[in-house]
C-alpha cells in the first residue's frame, strides 16, 4: 500500500507532468487535454435527475441493517438480495436529498453494489432492472457518459425488457444533452418505432426533429416537425399561425409552437422562402402550407430581417400565383417593407399589387374582383399616384437652370402619377374624393409637361363637379395652363393658343365674379409680352400696373414686379432683377406658397452676380455675392451651392480662416447635402493650412467613415485622421482612429502594422492590460496572415509583441500561488505557464537576435519559476515528521525536471555565443546558470570566449 504522502502526490504528479513542452529546447511533454464547450439547447432538453420522494428515517435504518447483514457474510442469494436492496435504498435516499458530498459517497456505494451484482451474475434475466438503476445512480452522480453506456448495455442484453423503451428514451435524452446528436437521433427513432407501445412517442418525435436540426439535417428536421404539426394543428388549411396555435391542445401547445419555430429556423438556414418552395416541390404540400409561409415571414420580421420576410411571402405567390390568398400575401410583403422602412420597395410592391390584382388583370380570369381587393387597390392607387407626384416635385425643386434650358425635371414621374390618378377616376367613378383626384391629375399633367391636357383636366375639375369647393382654384389653374400652353407652341400657332388662354380667363371672370384673381387675368398681357421676349415693352407695361392709381391690388403689383424682374434677369441685368425681385418679395404675404419661388429667384439673381464676378476673375467680389445669398434669401435652395462656391473662392484666395468658417457653417446648415463630401475635403485642407491639425483630423475622420467615398479616399482620410490626432496628442481620439483604420482598411500592410503598433502604445499607456493583450495579438496575427507582404518591420514588431505577450503570461503565472487543494491552483498556474511558453516560443521563432535571446531567457525563467513554485507550494497540514520529509522529497522530484528545463533553456542562449552573438539576455542567462548550477558556471567569467566548450 502506498504511503500517505504518495497518495497526496498522485494528483499532483498527474497534473504537473501534463504538457509543459517548449520548442526552444529538444525535450517536450504530453499536451494538456482540451475542454468541450456547451451548445445551445432546445427548451427542456436536459434529462432531469430522477428524484425520489423524501425518505423516512426507517428507510435509512433499513439500509444500515442491510449493511450489518452483509457484514455477517450471509449465503450467496441473501447477499445478492441484500446488496440489491441496499443499493436501491441508497439511490432512493440520496437522490431525494440533492447533491452533497455525503450523497455522492452513498451513490458511489450503490454503483459499486450494482456492479458487483452484475459481475456476480452477468446473465441474470433480472439484470435489466439493475442496469436501469445503475444508470440512474450514475446520472444522479453526474457520470453521464457512464449512464449512457449502461443504458446501452441494458437494451443490448435485454432487448425485450419492459424497461427497454424507457431506457432507449432516457439514453437518447442523455446523448442529446452531451451533443451526440446522431446517436440520439437513432435512439429516438427506435422509441418512435414503438408507436403506441410507449408513452414517449410524442416527446421522442419532438426531440428526434431537434436531433436532426442540431446536425444541420434541415430537410429531415422539417419533415419530422411537419408530421408533428399535422397531428397537433387544427383540421383544414390554417393560415394565421397564432390563431391556429391557440387551438392546439394545451398540453401540446408549447411543443407545437416550438416545432413551428424550428421549422422556420431550418428554412431560414436553407435560404428562406425559396428553400421552402424547393422543399414543397420535392416533398409535397402539407395541408397547412399557407401557415408555414406566414410563420416563416413572421419569424423573419421578429428578427428584423424585413427583406427575408418579404421573400418568404413572395415565395408563396411564386408557387401559388392563383391562390385566393395571393393578394393577402402581397399585402404582407408591402407591410414587411413598410415596417423595415424600405420606402422604394414599398412602392415597388404596391405597383405589383396594383398591376397583378387590377380588375382587368389575368389573375381574375374574367371574374369580378373581390370587395376586399378593390378596397385595398383604391388605397394603393392613391398612394402610388401621390408618391410619384411628390417624387417628381422634389426633383424639380431648385432646378432653375434646367427650367431655363427647357428641361422638364421629373417629367416621367409626373406622367406615372397621372396614370395612377386616371386609373382611380376610371375604376371609382362614385368616389367622394374624385374632384380632388381630378385636380391632382391636372397638377401631374402640368408638371409632367402635358400642358394642354392639364388645362383641360383643370377645366373639367372647375366646371364638371357641382359645388366643388376648389372649383375657382381649378378655373384659375386652367387659365394658367392655357397660358403656359400658348407659350410652348410654335410662332405660327401662338395667336390661336393665346386666344384659348384669353377665353379661359373670360370664362373664369364670368363664372367666378368674386374670384380674387379676376383682375390678374388682365395683367397677363404683360406676361405675354415677356414670353414674346419683348422685354422693354414688358417692363413698360408692368410699370403701368405698379404705378396705377388708385393703387392696384398688392398681388397684381407683385406680379408686375415679377415680370419686371424676369425681364431684367433675361437681359442679364442681375442687379436690376435683384431690386425687382426684392420688391416682389416685399409684397408677397409671409405665408404665401409662392414666396419660396420668389426667394429662389432673388437668390439666383444674387448668385448670378457672383458668377459674373467670378467670370471676370474678381474672386473677392464673387465671394461677396455668393455669401450674400445667405443674407438675402437664407431659405433658398441655392444657398448651399452659393456658400460652397463662396468658400471655393476664399480657398483660391487662401483666406483659410474665412473659408473654414463658411464650410463649417455649410455643414451645420445642410447636413446630408450632396456637396457635404466635397465640403469636408475642402474643410480638412483649410483647417490643415490654417494650422489646426486636430480640427483637420476630425474632419478627415468623417471622410473616412463616409460610405459614399471611394475606398482609396477613405483609406487616406482615415490615415491622416489618425496621424494628425497622434501628432496633436489627442490620445483617446487617436487610438479610436487607429482602431477604426485597422478594422476597415486591411491594406497596405505597413500602415496597418504601424497602426497596431500605436494601439499597443496607447493600450500600454492607459494601463488597460486586456486592450494591450488584444492589440499585441492583433499585431502578431496581422503579420502571420500577411503572406508575401510580410516585411522585416512587420516581423520585428510581431516578434516584440509575442515577447511582451509571453512576459505578460509569465507574470500571470508567477502571481498564481500553489495552494491547497493543489488540484485547484495547479491547473490555473500551469495554463498560464503554457501560455507564456507558447508566446515566448513564437517570439524566438522570428529569428531576430534581440527578441530570440530575450525570449529564451524569459522561457528559462518561466521553467525556473514553476519549479520554485512547486517547492514553495503550500504543504498539507496533517503530515507528521516522516511524512512531511517524504512529501518534501517527492516535491523535489517533481520540481527537478523544470529546473533541468530551465538550465537547458539558458544554455541554449549561451550556445549563441558561438555565432558571435552576445547581449544583455545572454549575459542574464549566464548569471541565471551561475545561480542554478554554481559548481559548473559560478566561477566562470562572463565573457563569450569562455563558453565555446559548451555541449
Amino acid at each position: 500500500m502506498k504511503s500517505k504522502p504518495g497518495r497526496i502526490l498522485l494528483a499532483l504528479v498527474t497534473l504537473v507532468l501534463a504538457g509543459c513542452g517548449s520548442t526552444v529546447v529538444k525535450e517536450s511533454s504530453p499536451p494538456i487535454a482540451k475542454t468541450i464547450g456547451k451548445m445551445d439547447r432546445p427548451p427542456e432538453e436536459v434529462l432531469p435527475i430522477i428524484r425520489s420522494e423524501p425518505v423516512a428515517g426507517d428507510a435509512e435504518a433499513a439500509a444500515e441493517n442491510y449493511r450489518k447483514l452483509l457484514e455477517l457474510t450471509p449465503d450467496v442469494e441473501t447477499r445478492k438480495e441484500a446488496q440489491r436492496r441496499l443499493a436501491d435504498l441508497q439511490v432512493q435516499i440520496q437522490d431525494s436529498r440533492g447533491a452533497t458530498e455525503e450523497s455522492e459517497k452513498a451513490l458511489q456505494e450503490a454503483i459499486s453494489l450494482y456492479n458487483k451484482l452484475l459481475y456476480a451474475d452477468p446473465n441474470s434475466e433480472n439484470n435489466d432492472r439493475i442496469f436501469y438503476q445503475l444508470a440512474r445512480a450514475q446520472q444522479n452522480i453526474g457520470e453521464t457518459e457512464a449512464a449512457i453506456d449502461t443504458l446501452k448495455r441494458l437494451t443490448d442484453r435485454h432487448p425485450k425488457s419492459a424497461l427497454a423503451g424507457d431506457a432507449r428514451f432516457r439514453r437518447a435524452e442523455l446523448l442529446f444533452a452531451v451533443g451526440r446528436y446522431a446517436e440520439a437521433e437513432a435512439d429516438y427513432r427506435v422509441v418512435m418505432d414503438l408507436k403506441d407501445a410507449t408513452p414517449f412517442f410524442e416527446p421522442a418525435q419532438y426531440k428526434y426533429g431537434w436531433s436532426q436540426y442540431k446536425q444541420s439535417k434541415y430537410e429531415e428536421a422539417i419533415g419530422t416537425f411537419f408530421d408533428l404539426l399535422d397531428r397537433e394543428l387544427p383540421t383544414g388549411e390554417p393560415y394565421e399561425p397564432e390563431p391556429a396555435l391557440r387551438q392546439v391542445d394545451v398540453d401540446s401547445a408549447d411543443m407545437a409552437r416550438d416545432a413551428l419555430r424550428v421549422v422556420t429556423l431550418a428554412l431560414a438556414s436553407l435560404g428562406g422562402g425559396s428553400a421552402l418552395n424547393e422543399y414543397l416541390q420535392t416533398h409535397g404540400d402539407p395541408r397547412f402550407y399557407p401557415l408555414v409561409y406566414a410563420a416563416l415571414g413572421e419569424a423573419m420580421l421578429d428578427k428584423e430581417r424585413y427583406s427575408d420576410a418579404a421573400g418568404a411571402y413572395a415565395a408563396f405567390i411564386q408557387r401559388y400565383p392563383s391562390s385566393p390568398l395571393a393578394p393577402a400575401f402581397q399585402s404582407r410583403i408591402i407591410a414587411a417593407y413598410a415596417r423595415g422602412g424600405f420606402g422604394d420597395l414599398v412602392v415597388r410592391e404596391k405597383e405589383r399589387y396594383a398591376t397583378a390584382y387590377d380588375p382587368q388583370a389575368d389573375y381574375w380570369n374574367g371574374a369580378p374582383a373581390t370587395e376586399a381587393v378593390m378596397h385595398e387597390l383604391r388605397s394603393h392607387l392613391e398612394d402610388l399616384a401621390r408618391h410619384y407626384h411628390a417624387k417628381a416635385q422634389q426633383a424639380a425643386v431648385g432646378s432653375a437652370s434646367a427650367a431655363g434650358a427647357g428641361v422638364n425635371v421629373g417629367a416621367n414621374d409626373f406622367r406615372v402619377a397621372a396614370r395612377w390618378y386616371r386609373r382611380i377616376i376610371d375604376l371609382y367613378p362614385q368616389d367622394p374624393k374624385l374632384a380632388d383626384i381630378h385636380f391632382l391629375l391636372g397638377d401631374a399633367l402640368l408638371d409632367g409637361g402635358e400642358i394642354l391636357a392639364a388645362a383641360r383636366a383643370y377645366e373639367r375639375t372647375a366646371y364638371g363637379y357641382e359645388n366643388y369647393a376648389r372649383a375657382g382654384e381649378a378655373a384659375h389653374a386652367s387659365v394658367l395652363a392655357y397660358v403656359k400652353h400658348a407659350r410652348t407652341v410654335d410662332a405660327g400657332s401662338r395667336p390661336e393658343a393665346l386666344r384659348a388662354a384669353v377665353e379661359a380667363g373670360i370664362k373664369l371672370a364670368d363664372n367666378f365674379p368674386e374670384h380674387p384673381h379676376k383682375l390678374a387675368v388682365l395683367t397677363q398681357a404683360a406676361q405675354d409680352l415677356y414670353e414674346l421676349q419683348a422685354y422693354d415693352e414688358a417692363v413698360t407695361v408692368a410699370a403701368r400696373v405698379i404705378q396705377a392709381q388708385p393703387v392696384a391690388d398688392a398681388a397684381l403689383r407683385r406680379i408686375a414686379w415679377s415680370v419686371t424682374g424676369d425681364a431684367h434677369f433675361a437681359q442679364a441685368r442681375f442687379a436690376e432683377a435683384e431690386a425687382a425681385f426684392s420688391e416682389e418679395l416685399r409684397l408677397t404675404p409671409a405665408q404665401a406658397p409662392e414666396r419660396a419661388d420668389i426667394t429662389e429667384q432673388l437668390a439666383v439673381a444674387v448668385y448670378r452676380q457672383g458668377e459674373a464676378a467670378r467670370a471676370a476673375d474678381d474672386l473677392k467680389t464673387a465671394a461677396f455675392h455668393f455669401l450674400r445669398v445667405g443674407d438675402v434669401a437664407p431659405a433658398s435652395s441655392i444657398r448651399a451651392t452659393a456658400e460652397y462656391d463662396g468658400a471655393a473662392a476664399l480657398i483660391i484666395l487662401e483666406d483659410w480662416a474665412n473659408a473654414a468658417r463658411v464650410l463649417e457653417g455649410f455643414r451645420q446648415r445642410f447636413p446630408g447635402h450632396a456637396l457635404e463630401a466635397d465640403v469636408d475635403k475642402k474643410l480638412a485642407v483649410a483647417y490643415q493650412r490654417d494650422g489646426k491639425p486636430l480640427d483637420a483630423a476630425r474632419t478627415y475622420a468623417r471622410i473616412a467613415r463616409r460610405d459614399s467615398e471611394t475606398i482609396e479616399v477613405r483609406r487616406e482620410a482615415g490615415w491622416l485622421a489618425a496621424t494628425l490626432l497622434d501628432e496633436g496628442k489627442a490620445d483617446r481620439e487617436a487610438a479610436a482612429a487607429y482602431a477604426y483604420y485597422v478594422e476597415i482598411f486591411a491594406q497596405p500592410l505597413e500602415r496597418t502594422i504601424e497602426a497596431r503598433s500605436r494601439l499597443v502604445h496607447y493600450a500600454r499607456a492607459s494601463g488597460d492590460r486586456d486592450q494591450l493583450a488584444y492589440w499585441l495579438e492583433s499585431l502578431v496575427d496581422a503579420d502571420t496572415n500577411a503572406g508575401a507582404q510580410r516585411s522585416n518591420r512587420s516581423r520585428s514588431l510581431a516578434a516584440e509583441a509575442s515577447l511582451e505577450l509571453g512576459r505578460m503570461a509569465a507574470r500571470k503565472a508567477t502571481q498564481i500561488r500553489l495552494t491547497l487543494p493543489i488540484e485547484s491552483s495547479l491547473p490555473r498556474k500551469k495554463q498560464a505557464m503554457e501560455d507564456a511558453i507558447r508566446w515566448l516560443d513564437r517570439a524566438a521563432g522570428y529569428g531576430f537576435a534581440e527578441t530570440t535571446t530575450a525570449a529564451t531567457f524569459e522561457l528559462g525563467e518561466v521553467y525556473r519559476a514553476f519549479g520554485r513554485a512547486l517547492m514553495e507550494s503550500e504543504r498539507p497540514r496533517d503530515l507528521d515528521g516522516l511524512e512531511l520529509e517524504q512529501y518534501e522529497l517527492l516535491l523535489e522530484e517533481q520540481a527537478y525536471p523544470f529546473e533541468e528545463q530551465a538550465i537547458a533553456t539558458h544554455e541554449a542562449n549561451l550556445q549563441r555565443l558561438r555565432s558571435g552573438l552576445y547581449d544583455t539576455w545572454i549575459a542574464r542567462s549566464a548569471r541565471a546558470l551561475a545561480d542554478l548550477t554554481p559548481a559548473r558556471y559560478g566561477k566562470r567569467e562572463q565573457a563569450e570566449d569562455r563558453y565555446e566548450s559548451l555541449d
